[in-house]
């Protein structure tokens, strides 16, 4: 699968199940897609790529990229599998289900497990509709 099949076979599906994303939509040169959907109050970009033939997914807020994943990661290993196990994801963020944690060392990231810190860090829990 070519580059632009590939984008072309995810971003379709993807704008189905993510109708605001249809707007959100950055075409490259080179058959890559980007989606950038700012949180409602500006501190976070939640972003989606089909870069190198396949879904990642990261978070923008302190730095370029402050967290990123994937979707390999999910044993996602088909266009079909890593769209579900993506859309799966950016659901459970966009819809509260997942916590996104703020570390004053590591910047964003999602999680589902408690999160302790040390006297160096500072940590705060978010759900996407805080940010």
């Amino acid at each position: 699968m070519t580059q632009k099949e590939f984008t072309d076979f995810i971003i379709p599906k993807m704008i189905d199940k993510f109708p605001q994303f249809a707007q959100l939509c950055t075409s490259k040169s080179d058959d890559i897609t980007d989606i950038d959907n700012k949180s409602n109050k500006g501190k976070l970009t939640f972003s989606v790529t089909t870069q190198d033939k396949e879904i990642t997914l990261g978070f923008t807020g302190d730095t370029d990229c402050d967290w990123h994943t994937h979707m390999s990661l999910f044993e996602a290993n088909t266009p079909d599998e890593e769209l579900e196990a993506a859309n799966k994801f950016i659901s459970d963020i966009i819809f509260d289900k997942k916590k996104i944690i703020h570390s004053s060392i590591h910047g964003y990231y999602p999680t589902d497990k408690n999160v302790t810190s040390d006297k160096s860090e500072i940590v705060e829990i978010f759900k996407w509709s805080d940010l």
